[in-house]
């Protein structure tokens, strides 16, 4: 009788030392965060955009779809369930290549939980086809290199090398969040600019509801910080002294400050690239203390940011 229980309890224990061993190589998704480990993408639960209108289920992800495609709630994560009919077996570790920041164009197939094709995929993947993603880590596995995919700052999943086409020298000339919202259609809209991590949330209330990348003062310029709002200067492109750029929204002391695309070299252009390949990166600025946005990003709020929307700046 005795050794029947010690040969139960051994097969247990070794079952559950498999188990865990097997989660161990391959990312145990459920309970690591991306800071944790490359092999997973985070599944930390996300809070849903406090809208009373929404009709989604708590469960499901709010996405740009074609039935919602007004208002683009963030993103929430996948539950634990989603995963819970995933066979690890199937996987195979993914090695670190670096974490370089890359952009590119994702141009077909889908968005995979995991550097797998054989790991679950994120719904409704199709709404980003053919939009600007970031990426912060890059893997290689089965043969493959595989790009985390971000928009800019919110991982969704990865994709690999041959669903891509890198866009690392011209990423200013594509908008940088993603599908863009319907401003028209934001309750409670504000902006609020971050100078230090050089991004700018569309906000619908408190609930961030679109980030992209910008730049602001360089040395020896300020970007003032403050609470500001959209003022009645427009200008589809401008020239003066200190240069010039396209699709100018003002927010302070008429159009001394903007929201405005990247500069130009000459007033009929083309667009400085040198500039362009600083957008989103943190440090010191560019500009004379405007706000320069990715030529889409800037045409967006030029079009439809409301006049009267209130501007926060900070730190």
């Amino acid at each position: 009788m005795k050794k029947n229980a010690l040969f139960f309890i051994s097969v247990v224990l070794l079952f559950s030392i498999g188990i865990h061993l097997e989660k161990w190589v391959a990312g145990d998704y459920s309970k690591l965060r991306l800071t944790d480990t490359v092999l997973a993408t985070s599944l930390s639960k996300q809070k849903p955009a406090s809208d009373s209108s929404t009709k989604d289920d708590e469960n499901t992800l709010t996405l740009m779809t074609d039935e919602n495609i007004e208002l683009r709630h963030p993103l929430k994560r996948f539950e634990e369930s989603s995963t819970q009919n995933f066979s690890w077996r199937n996987l195979e570790p993914a090695v670190l290549v670096d974490e370089k920041t890359n952009h590119f164009v994702l141009q077909s197939g889908k968005i995979y939980l995991y550097p797998n094709p054989k790991s679950p995929v994120y719904p409704n993947y199709k709404q980003y086809l053919h939009y600007m993603a970031i990426s912060g880590q890059t893997v290689k596995s089965q043969g493959k290199l595989w790009y985390q995919v971000a928009f800019p700052d919110e991982v969704i999943g990865w994709v690999s090398e041959d669903q891509v086409v890198m866009h690392n020298e011209d990423y200013y000339f594509y908008q940088t969040g993603g599908p863009q919202p319907n401003l028209s259609k934001v309750d409670q809209l504000n902006i609020e600019v971050s100078i230090s991590q050089k991004r700018v949330y569309v906000k619908s209330g408190e609930t961030t509801i679109y980030t992209m990348l910008c730049q602001t003062a360089r040395e020896g310029y300020s970007t003032p910080i403050g609470n500001y709002a959209v003022n009645t200067y427009r200008a589809n492109s401008f020239w003066s002294t200190f240069g010039g750029a396209d699709y100018a929204v003002g927010w302070k002391d008429g159009g001394l400050y903007l929201f405005h695309s990247i500069d130009k070299e000459t007033a009929k252009g083309p667009y400085a690239k040198s500039q362009g390949l600083k957008l989103g990166v943190t440090g010191s600025g560019v500009s004379h203390g405007c706000i320069q946005l990715a030529i889409p990003d800037a045409k967006w709020f030029f079009e439809q940011l409301p006049t009267g929307t209130p501007v926060t700046i900070r730190a």
